[in-house]
């Protein structure tokens, strides 16, 4: 039974229009998969991430069904980072709950046509997504003095934080002060 509750940071009648056209599209491309879902959209709860969300890109919750997508999605220029990120959520109101990313999940995911693609936009939209956020002073910068590596993080990093990729490739994987991150810019202030 659907809550009676507003529904937060409700998704604009635009959006909602491309969101239902990508599910209608995704229904009859992977029918196999998706055909058992209702033809429309009204059992599903469409809303956008909170705002400043950094680290997930969208998701969703099974009771009520709710979608949640990061409002800059939409802004993307290449319409497969929409597509592949309702793909993988109605994965998992297929699938069900208790599959998670695992086994089942990972295999049906990387059997559509257009996975491998949709990763590269996925990556793309990641870093789009944290120099948002640095720039509106959200996060903070480090680089990896060695390979130039750059990582945002919400809160600072502690003294013996070091680039991974370096301390395995040259170190055996243990921590190495060689390896360590310096602080490229504050709050969005370089």
């Amino acid at each position: 039974m659907m809550s009676s509750s507003t529904l937060t940071n409700p998704i604009s009648v635009e959006d909602l229009i491309r969101l239902r056209e990508v599910y209608r599209e995704l229904r009859i491309e992977r029918n196999d998969i998706f055909g058992g879902l209702p033809h429309g959209t009204k059992w599903l709860r469409l809303r956008y991430l909170k705002k400043g969300t950094v680290r997930t890109l969208a998701s969703v919750s099974f009771n009520p069904p709710t979608l949640s997508i990061h409002k800059l999605a939409f802004d993307y220029p290449h319409p497969l980072l929409l597509r592949g990120l309702l793909h993988h959520e109605l994965l998992h109101l297929t699938l069900g709950a208790k599959v998670g990313h695992r086994g089942e999940f990972r295999e049906v995911e990387k059997d559509w046509w257009r996975y491998e693609e949709y990763l590269t936009h996925r990556q793309r939209f990641v870093k789009k997504i944290q120099e948002h956020e640095y720039r509106a002073g959200r996060l903070l910068k480090y680089k990896c003095r060695n390979c130039n590596q750059v990582v945002y993080r919400k809160r600072r990093l502690g003294s013996e934080s070091a680039c991974t990729k370096c301390c395995k490739l040259f170190n055996d994987g243990n921590y190495s002060e060689t390896y360590s991150f310096i602080t490229v810019g504050i709050s969005g202030k370089d």
